[in-house]
């Protein structure tokens, strides 16, 4: 894909260790109408079961999408949140199975040394400058942590407010955008320190990763945006993983198996048979001649 010549990217995004399918979905992308530099970085957690919430985080993404690339900034933050409502709630209404689908929706839009937020939902948008790493999103739940989400896009309701924010971008600024399955279970001292390292790519990995190892118990997913220079507008072609496991795949957690483990049942056969061999000898009766006989 074609990336600003200012900015650096990174992406990872895994189904984790507990769920069936990734309900998570990103999107990046540069506005074709824009002259200067500008960019598009979001984010999207979907609830509803599985097919609901990968067709509501899909669905709100592509809405967004299509108004950033057409009307730029704060007004096309406001557009495409509004469009992300109508479609999710359409596609809810169209078909029954996925009528209380719903998802969060958290996006970053950049040019020219300034950024425009959006967000609804319990993803969070962050951003490091020197050696501050701050949370530029509020969530919105009754309970940080708990998924109890008091807004987001669909869920039954046509329109939610969304926040947003204008505010200047500068060199060196870098930005981590992740769903509750990446800062809900990695401790905010591993969070800070990865997010800390060199390469976009790296840091998005390293913080699936640590999500995973501290038991992946929901999608995670990570954005990460570097800004190089703010201003430098050409673009240029990046390849970024297309894979849910990106790299070597031995590095990453195995899935859980979702059926049951049999060494308690084998374990309990081997404790009954050595029961009966046992009774058998104190009866006076030889297992071993019984065996061949």
């Amino acid at each position: 894909m074609k990336v600003p010549e200012g900015l650096r990217v990174g992406v990872c995004s895994h189904t984790g260790l507990v769920r069936g399918a990734n309900e998570d979905d990103y999107l990046l992308a540069t506005p074709p109408h824009v002259e200067g530099a500008a960019f598009v970085a979001a984010i999207a957690d979907g609830m509803g079961g599985a097919a609901g919430g990968a067709e509501a985080s899909r669905t709100a993404l592509r809405a967004l999408g299509a108004a950033l690339l057409e009307r730029d900034g704060e007004v096309g933050m406001r557009e495409g949140f509004e469009q992300a409502s109508a479609r999710v709630l359409e596609s809810a209404a169209a078909v029954p199975a996925l009528r209380d689908m719903g998802t969060t929706l958290t996006a970053l839009y950049l040019e020219d040394g300034a950024g425009v937020l959006g967000h609804v939902g319990d993803s969070r948008l962050y951003r490091l400058r020197g050696d501050t790493l701050e949370a530029l999103t509020r969530d919105h739940s009754l309970k940080q942590g708990e998924s109890l989400l008091t807004r987001c896009i669909g869920g039954g309701r046509s329109e939610w407010e969304p926040d947003s924010e204008r505010f200047e971008v500068a060199a060196g600024d870098r930005f981590v955008l992740c769903t509750d399955g990446v800062w809900n279970v990695v401790d905010e001292a591993s969070f800070a320190s990865i997010a800390a390292a060199r390469a976009p790519q790296r840091v998005a990995e390293r913080l699936v990763r640590a999500a995973l190892d501290a038991g992946g118990p929901d999608n995670a997913t990570a954005v990460v945006v570097d800004v190089v220079d703010p201003r430098r507008s050409a673009n240029l072609e990046t390849e970024l993983p297309r894979h849910e496991r990106p790299g070597v795949r031995a590095l990453w957690p195995a899935a859980r198996s979702l059926r049951a483990p049999i060494w308690p049942w084998l374990l309990l056969i081997s404790a009954a048979a050595l029961l009966l061999w046992s009774a058998l000898r104190l009866a006076g009766v030889d297992p071993a001649a019984l065996l061949a006989s």
